[in-house]
């Protein structure tokens, strides 16, 4: 490296470009985290509007959601919910993992991991919202 003129000159050196998250995860692992986002910002939008400007008031809105989860379409999106989020999370947790240089055997297991954290979050998740389904309130 040479320094001339307040310019600094790299001489026979190639820069690696850095790896990033779409170089890493690959395509379609980057292009499935890009599009759960995309339904985050639409779900966190239902959220905000059914929690702070519909009902405002906790009680009022812990007693909507009881009676949202009975109807089954509002059902389904609290378990689509649970399930975009956990992907794009623990995606992104990959992503961020992979991006620090790991090794192709520890990203191996490092998958592995987080593959067995998704199934146990959404399971867990999905027997919940359906349990709360059942509440009854009085």
């Amino acid at each position: 490296m040479v320094i001339c003129g307040g310019v600094i000159k790299m001489e026979n050196k190639t820069l690696k470009k850095p790896m990033t998250s779409r170089g890493t995860l690959g395509t379609v692992s980057w292009f499935f985290q890009v599009i759960s986002g995309l339904f985050l910002v639409f779900f966190v939008g239902v959220h905000l509007y059914l929690a702070h400007i519909d009902f405002g008031h906790p009680i009022v809105f812990y007693d909507s959601v009881i009676n949202n989860l009975k109807n089954p379409w509002w059902l389904l999106f609290y378990i689509a919910f649970v399930w975009v989020v956990t992907y794009h999370g623990l995606n992104g947790l990959k992503g961020i993992l992979y991006d620090m240089g790991t090794r192709p055997k520890t990203r191996k297991y490092i998958a592995y991991i987080l593959v067995a954290v998704y199934i146990v979050t959404v399971i867990y998740g999905t027997i919940l919202a359906i349990i709360v389904s059942q509440i009854v309130i009085p």
